[in-house]
């Protein structure tokens, strides 16, 4: 390996060690209560390294929150179901499968998830999950109710919205017995059940 290659290796592994030890004092401790010190002491990295990468705790959260969103942001993207939502009769079947890839792209990340969504987490990355859980549920609104009533609408939105981030909440929190599976099927479950009401 060449002395680029070396370098490139040392300063992922470097920002692997950061981000590994933020998650670790936030299991303990709001990030407003961290400091660099402590946490460069806990991962035997210079304070003068941490700066070299990052303004401060709250630009390293930032950049940790922005890589897992880019990979979410494809997962949402690579496995969407329908190219056209109002020219699929059987769009309704395929919403447990893209359910199961967004889960297990939690599940593959569900340590993060898990802090991110506690206590000590962050409150916008919070609203990020919902920006995004909103924009999933237009996409399937308009596909298993087109032109439904846009107050109806709003409510159903809402109501999905809270209830998957209180289903992913529970589900991250070592609810190892609920399988990608399950809680794929769980879910889509409660969503569609919960359309036939609100287009009635």
């Amino acid at each position: 390996m060449n002395r680029s290659g070396q370098e490139n290796r040392s300063v992922r592994n470097t920002k692997r060690r950061l981000r590994e030890g933020l998650l670790q004092l936030m299991e303990e401790k709001p990030i407003n209560e961290i400091s660099v010190k402590e946490l460069t002491d806990l991962v035997d990295v210079n304070r003068g390294t941490f700066y070299f990468h990052y303004q401060d705790i709250y630009d390293l959260l930032r950049a940790m929150e922005d890589e897992f969103f880019a990979q979410f942001d494809r997962t949402l993207t690579e496995r969407k179901p329908f190219s056209d939502p109002g020219t699929d009769p059987g769009a309704g079947t395929a919403v447990s499968p893209y359910l199961h890839a967004i889960f297990s792209f939690l599940d593959e990340n569900r340590s993060f998830c898990r802090i991110m969504l506690s206590p000590h987490g962050d409150m916008q990355f919070v609203d990020r999950v919902k920006t995004r859980v909103d924009n999933q549920c237009r996409y399937f609104w308009q596909i298993l109710a087109p032109g439904a009533d846009e107050l109806r609408y709003g409510m159903y939105n809402a109501f999905i919205i809270n209830g998957c981030i209180g289903l992913i909440q529970e589900w991250v929190n070592d609810r190892r017995d609920l399988t990608v599976e399950s809680i794929s099927e769980l879910t889509a479950t409660l969503i569609l059940a919960s359309v036939g009401p609100c287009i009635s």
